[in-house]
């Protein structure tokens, strides 16, 4: 029995559902404070750069096969792509996690004292931050494309409008404008 392209989209989409849900379901946060917390931390980037590593390795044959010339094969891509930046995003935000987990020890210099507040907020957003981009990764291959545009808040947007500027035409950043 062979399968239609709707099937085998289908069945990818519902294996990359349980990757990305198994993948967020590791995201603990760490507690602040001694360097024990690294391991875990670094163990959540090593998951999430997998689950990254893994879509790649999907888009690549993916856009190589005669699926991507088919309607379902181009949605699906993109699902892919959307997910893959969301996912390649919690890693930027672990990586944060790992910096403030850094900032916390070194500023920290005997046991008995606080941890800076700082390096806490910075393990504590970037950990977040994190979480909602692997749950925006997992939206992305829940949801169709055009559903994910029409929903409010949706990650569909730009990463320009989300932070309310408008992307720049020429594609300069504003600091760097030359007259």
């Amino acid at each position: 029995m062979s399968l239609t392209n709707e099937d085998f989209v289908r069945a990818r989409l519902a294996n990359w559902q349980r990757r990305i849900h198994e993948t967020a379901a590791t995201l603990v946060p760490p507690p602040v404070g001694g360097t024990e917390v690294f391991v875990p931390v670094l163990d959540q980037l090593v998951a999430v750069y997998n689950l990254s590593s893994g879509l790649v390795a999907d888009l690549r044959q993916s856009a190589d096969s005669p699926l991507a010339k088919t309607g379902v094969g181009r949605e699906y891509l993109a699902r892919l792509a959307a997910a893959l930046a969301h996912s390649n995003r919690a890693a930027t935000h672990l990586s944060t996690v790992v910096t403030g987990l850094a900032d916390a020890h070194r500023l920290t210099p005997q046991p008995a004292t606080a941890t800076p507040v700082e390096a806490r907020l910075t393990v504590t957003l970037g950990h977040a931050a994190a979480l909602r981009g692997l749950k925006r990764a997992l939206e992305a291959v829940t949801n169709s494309p055009a559903a994910a545009e029409n929903t409010p808040g949706s990650s569909a947007m730009p990463v320009a409008g989300q932070h309310g500027r408008a992307a720049d035409a020429s594609g300069a950043h504003p600091a760097r404008r030359r007259p």
